[in-house]
């Protein structure tokens, strides 16, 4: 698996699962929310790109799911694992929220990081659950600020 593969539904569908996860945003919010651009598939794009330790955190989590571990568990299980499926993990989170890619490898040695596109950084879920928007970027009307913030929950879970 490479990331010039294109993904199956099937493996865009598990991809979404995990970030959900991971990321505590609705899976619900996360596909539809993302074809801008198809920011999400340059998330995972990102992700695949690292072959081998992808497939593993997948099959990981699906196998995980099967077993009908809590999402909870299956955060910590993965976030404890310092070695690359953690590191990999940890990127996928950093993707969704802030649209910036940081290679798993660097992570936590200034390794080198790089904005996936102006839509993904834009579209980034940290500016949902901050509330805010990020400079010369609002899609809100002139003086929203004189009104309180909607709860976080309205940004992060699908309401029926």
């Amino acid at each position: 698996m490479t990331s010039s593969t294109p993904p199956t539904p099937a493996e865009i569908d598990d991809f979404i699962a995990l970030s959900g996860v991971l990321t505590g945003i609705d899976p619900g919010l996360l596909k539809p929310a993302f074809p801008v651009n198809d920011v999400y598939l340059q998330i995972m794009n990102a992700a695949r790109s690292d072959g081998m330790v992808y497939k593993l955190l997948i099959d990981v989590f699906k196998i995980d799911r099967a077993t009908h571990m809590s999402d909870a568990a299956i955060v910590e299980k993965i976030l404890s694992d310092t070695g690359p499926r953690g590191l990999l993990a940890r990127s996928i989170i950093l993707a969704w929220y802030s649209g910036t890619w940081h290679r798993p490898a660097g992570l936590y040695k200034g390794g080198i990081s790089y904005v996936l596109s102006a839509d993904a950084y834009t579209a980034g879920y940290m500016w949902q659950v901050a509330q805010a928007h990020p400079m010369g970027s609002a899609d809100y009307p002139f003086g929203y600020w004189n009104s309180p913030p909607p709860p976080l929950s309205d940004f992060i879970t699908v309401t029926s």
